[in-house]
């Protein structure tokens, strides 16, 4: 086994990880964490103190580096420093999200715009500044992890890779750890957090076949009722139902449009808003037209994401038939009602 590999690990362990029965290497979906012995159980545990806050870390001569003013001992630095040096951003990350993003800039003005409005990522405001930090704020974007209320980078943790159909990882107050899985001779991955495909797909830099979409922002006006509807395009979390309303304004912070996993979502979530505003009856029709809406502004994101020719524009591609192909599922069930 690595060399290198064994040193993190016996460091980590010093300083209070917890490195059971894991190892290193190329699997089905890029480098991963797999069992040494497919017999016994695996685990990974980020203790607290090995925990980084991504505002305490910093570019120094193209190496990820804590800011010298932050309070971590010595021993958390260096360990710091060897991990993102060799395991994390000088082993191919640095180069994967500039590689990503360079070809994110390349796509043209139509499709940025058509990003911007209806996916609510500004990738010329992403790009802008010193590209050097750029990259930097996006790699470490992808990889932080909510703890205590700040986003922490939590090394060796994050090397295992995201499924969505898993189990989600475990944060208490002493760390960050990965699912108490049975024993397996699969490579160990857990759910990262609920989002949709073009969500990961903008935040994360892949293609993931998620198993909920949500609508892009829309504004319809329902003339039965003079009721004008809107909605953000935002994700929900844990099934949260954000909904206001101003006299005949009702504006929605997100509308979950389709759910591999509980397919009447879509309906009931709909049928719930209709009964938070005094029970008008928004009708079927509406619900049709925002999903053939939602199919119809993906479908010109594909026809433009089509004319670039990249990997990064591909995988849009994917990401937009396979979220077509999940509303469509939705909407052809709507109408069989």
């Amino acid at each position: 086994m690595d060399e290198n590999w064994n040193f993190l690990l016996s460091e980590f362990r010093r300083l209070g990880g917890i490195a059971d029965n894991v190892c290193q290497k190329e699997g089905e979906y890029g480098r991963g964490i797999f069992s040494v012995d497919p017999s016994l159980k695996a685990r990974i545990f980020t203790p607290s103190k090995l925990l980084v806050k991504k505002d305490d870390i910093y570019l120094k001569d193209n190496k990820l580096r804590i800011k010298k003013d932050k309070e971590y001992n010595q021993e958390i630095r260096n360990f710091f420093n060897f991990y993102q040096d060799n395991f994390s951003w000088g082993s191919g990350g640095k180069e994967t999200t500039e590689l990503f993003e360079k070809e994110l800039s390349l796509f043209n003005s139509n499709l940025k715009e058509l990003i911007k409005k209806y996916a609510l990522v500004d990738l010329e405001e992403r790009h802008q500044g010193n590209w050097e930090n750029v990259i930097k704020n996006q790699f470490l974007n992808a990889r932080g992890v909510k703890f205590r209320n700040s986003s922490v980078i939590a090394p060796v943790w994050e090397l295992v890779n995201h499924k969505v159909k898993s189990l989600n990882f475990i944060i208490n107050k002493e760390g960050i750890s990965t699912p108490n899985y049975p024993t397996s001779n699969c490579e160990i991955r857990f759910a990262y957090n609920d989002m949709s495909p073009l969500n990961r797909f903008f935040s994360y830099g892949f293609f993931s076949e998620e198993t909920i979409v949500f609508s892009i922002p829309f504004s319809m006006i329902i003339n039965d009722f003079d009721i004008h509807i809107s909605c953000k395009g935002k994700s929900l979390k844990d099934d949260s139902m954000k909904i206001a309303r101003s006299g005949n304004k009702i504006i929605l912070e997100g509308l979950p449009i389709a759910d591999v996993n509980h397919s009447r979502l879509p309906y009931d979530y709909f049928n719930e808003i209709t009964k938070r505003i005094d029970g008008i009856d928004l009708t079927k029709d509406l619900l049709l037209r925002i999903f053939e809406l939602n199919i119809s502004i993906r479908r010109k994101i594909l026809d433009e994401s089509q004319l670039i020719d990249n990997e990064v524009s591909k995988m849009l591609t994917k990401v937009m038939l396979y979220e077509i192909n999940l509303i469509s599922s939705h909407d052809s069930n709507y109408m069989n009602q």
